[in-house]
């Protein structure tokens, strides 16, 4: 991928960020720069804190302390119980439409087509007059391979047709950085890859991305970084072929091998 160079002020900075449900503390003091044009490969057994910290970055999940900046400018800041700094709705909301996310479950509006799904975000947080959204949007579709279902509702879609209306919705933002949330975690075995060649395309054309994945192969082949989470802490951050091929760490060996394991054990059930 092309990557700024590294004398460049992060796009994204997230410093001492936590995270507490109930007296459980989820994050514990993450620290994690991303640079423009960087993919982030998120990884991590089950309840290490991933989504959560990927909710944190757009403040769908309110961090306990911590601080985030994006494009140079504080988004969230809070030191231990001290007072947060709050910035006006209007410029949270300007800074949340930056940052594009894709959820596992879609979250498409049903009632509306393809078409006005990703046409919504322009409209109704941006004010954008319908023709330039319209005719972005139908871009958008093309480029996903959908644009001959414009017309169409979700409920006639597969679950990857689906998915690339969702990345197609939240590139219509026209976003800095791209969020995924185990982008094909839902997904049957044979349309993984349509969603995963999205991906790459976006990856090559230099978006900035932070993709939670248990797809390894994917985080060998595309991330620039690797960033492994384990127990509300980055246990590991660095090239691909060097945490995955060569885990520093027993715990992050043992998760590697059981996705190797698991692979081993479809490959007759997949023929």
């Amino acid at each position: 991928m092309t990557v700024a160079a590294t004398n460049e002020a992060p796009l994204l900075e997230m410093s001492g960020l936590r995270k507490t449900y109930g007296g459980i503390e989820v994050l514990k003091g993450i620290d994690l720069r991303v640079r423009k044009g960087e993919v982030i490969a998120l990884v991590g057994s089950s309840g290490s804190g991933k989504t959560t910290l990927l909710r944190c970055v757009n403040l769908l999940e309110q961090p306990t302390s911590g601080c985030i900046k994006l494009e140079g400018r504080v988004f969230f800041h809070r030191a231990g119980n001290a007072e947060q700094v709050r910035l006006p709705s209007a410029e949270i909301n300007k800074m949340r439409s930056r940052v594009g996310m894709v959820f596992q479950q879609f979250n498409l509006f049903p009632h509306m087509s393809v078409l006005e799904n990703v046409m919504e975000g322009p409209r109704t947080v941006l004010r954008e007059p319908a023709e330039s959204n319209r005719a972005r949007a139908m871009s958008l579709l093309a480029k996903v391979g959908l644009v001959e279902f414009a017309d169409r509702r979700p409920d006639n879609l597969s679950g990857g047709q689906k998915q690339r209306v969702s990345i197609a919705r939240a590139l219509n933002m026209q976003p800095v950085l791209m969020l995924f949330d185990e982008p094909t975690s839902a997904l049957d075995p044979e349309l993984i890859g349509e969603v995963l060649k999205t991906m790459i395309d976006l990856a090559r054309e230099g978006m900035t991305m932070i993709v939670v994945t248990h797809e390894l192969g994917f985080a060998l082949e595309v991330a620039d970084r690797v960033v492994f989470l384990d127990g509300g802490l980055v246990a590991a951050d660095g090239p691909p072929r060097e945490v995955l091929i060569r885990p520093p760490t027993e715990r992050l060996r043992a998760f590697v091998n059981r996705f190797h394991e698991m692979a081993q054990l479809m490959k007759p059930l997949l023929g």
